[in-house]
């Protein structure tokens, strides 16, 4: 990652800006980690012993309905309102998108990678692509892993897929999972992969491949009809609120969730549930074609954010994908998604930061159903 106070080209005058994606590959893959401790074990955790301990799933009695969780908080005006802005809404409009990501185009991609928090070290966001994976046979959740391919199956295979957006005139890649809505066209995904981070630049060329896995689309190409973010990541690029949601066309008169389901959704949730990241990391030693998975016990931000942090070294392509409490509690490969692959470290490759899902993320969910 390019260091802090130098510019590159695609970032912005403030305290964060994005880097190329070759500097980020230097980041975080030859930069000898440091991994913090994790969290103390507590209903749902995992145990602090290794990558070989069993994953103990969050009492079914602390997980949340499919929308928000007991842990929420009464929204009261007055509040922000989102920052949004249409991508595609004419025939015309969505079959240009269609074809503008061609597979040259999807392979030559760059990972959308933000920059430093203030004076910490400085952080490179991740993004990515997806497996159909092998049949799971019950709904036992996959053993703790700080990254392998995830071969369990269930709704995780489905739901989860390869987002590509434009941002001033460069190809993106990021991960995104439909979530649970009235409106059965919404999916996540971290703010940076959506907008810039300060001022008003949107994502263009917004499409969502879901289940990808090896240059197949299973689910097909939905294109984005509306993307939204918080104010805090679009105003001020705060990795505290970097978390957008995308609103998708329908295909053949049906909507997304239609046709690959959704995983649920929960906000204001105890920090010491285990957690379980999904992504597509391209960045070496992976390479974006296959659906990759994380599972631990989560750490806080040793720099004080109030991210989640899990020993976890998936790369640049990952940003956007899930982390899902209760795994397996809702059927196979199916849970609540209470945070999003946002960011790592410079020097902490191995350790990868979630945003988490506290109000202002909860707003911005029920005020993106109404756009």
């Amino acid at each position: 990652m390019a260091e802090r106070g130098r510019g590159d080209g695609l970032g912005t005058p403030r305290r964060r800006r994005w880097v190329a994606a070759a500097a980020v590959a230097a980041a975080l893959c030859s930069v000898a980690p440091t991994v913090p401790t994790l969290a103390a074990a507590a209903a749902g955790d995992l145990p602090a012993g290794g990558a070989t301990e069993a994953v103990p799933p969050a009492p079914f009695s602390d997980l949340p309905g499919p929308f928000a969780g007991p842990y929420s908080e009464p929204l009261g005006r007055p509040y922000a309102e989102p920052m949004s802005a249409p991508v595609a809404a004419s025939p015309y409009e969505q079959s240009r998108i269609e074809r503008y990501w061609s597979a040259d185009r999807r392979a030559r991609a760059q990972t959308a990678d933000a920059a430093e928090r203030g004076d910490r070290p400085a952080p490179s966001a991740l993004e990515g692509a997806a497996t159909a994976g092998e049949a799971q046979r019950d709904a036992t959740p996959p053993p703790p892993s700080t990254g392998a391919p995830y071969v369990y199956g269930g709704l995780a295979t489905k739901t989860v897929g390869r987002l590509f957006t434009t941002l001033r005139g460069v190809d993106y890649a990021c991960s995104a999972t439909v979530v649970s809505s009235p409106g059965r066209d919404l999916a996540v995904t971290a703010g940076h992969c959506l907008h810039q981070g300060t001022g008003d630049q949107f994502a263009t060329n917004v499409v969502f491949m879901p289940g990808y896995s090896e240059g197949r689309m299973p689910y097909g190409l939905w294109t984005a009809r509306r993307i939204t973010v918080t104010p805090g990541w679009g105003l001020d690029g705060d990795f505290d609120y970097d978390t957008g949601f995308v609103l998708f066309n329908a295909r053949g008169g049906r909507h997304v969730e239609d046709v690959v389901g959704a995983q649920r959704i929960a906000f204001n949730q105890p920090r010491t549930f285990a957690q379980y990241a999904f992504g597509y990391p391209r960045l070496a030693p992976y390479d974006g074609n296959r659906l990759v998975y994380c599972a631990g016990a989560p750490s806080p931000d040793p720099y004080g954010t109030v991210s989640l942090g899990l020993n976890c070294d998936m790369t640049g392509g990952a940003s956007g994908g899930p982390l899902i409490i209760g795994l397996g509690r809702a059927g196979p490969g199916a849970g609540w998604v209470d945070s999003v692959v946002s960011y790592a470290y410079v020097g902490e490759s191995q350790t990868i930061y979630g945003t988490y899902f506290g109000r202002a993320i909860e707003l911005l969910y029920y005020q993106a159903m109404e756009l």
